[in-house]
């Protein structure tokens, strides 16, 4: 299972390759598991994307998330 941690670090990598066009990625990936009937994946994907879409829509002058 995976972790809030494990959530923040995929959102990061793909923000960091994808930028605000990341967020659509996760979209996808999450209809992508809503359509298999993979609820717990599509509800990942879901968090996954709210965190891409933090951190491409944030100022990158402060730091979204503290580690």
């Amino acid at each position: 299972m995976a972790t809030e941690s494990d959530h923040w670090q995929t959102a990061w990598i793909i923000a960091e390759q994808y930028g605000a066009d990341g967020a659509a990625f996760a979209g996808q990936m999450a209809l992508s598991f809503k359509i298999g009937h993979k609820l717990d994946a599509h509800r990942t994907w879901l968090s996954i994307k709210a965190k891409v879409e933090a951190l491409t829509s944030h100022d990158r002058s402060e730091p979204v998330m503290k580690q």
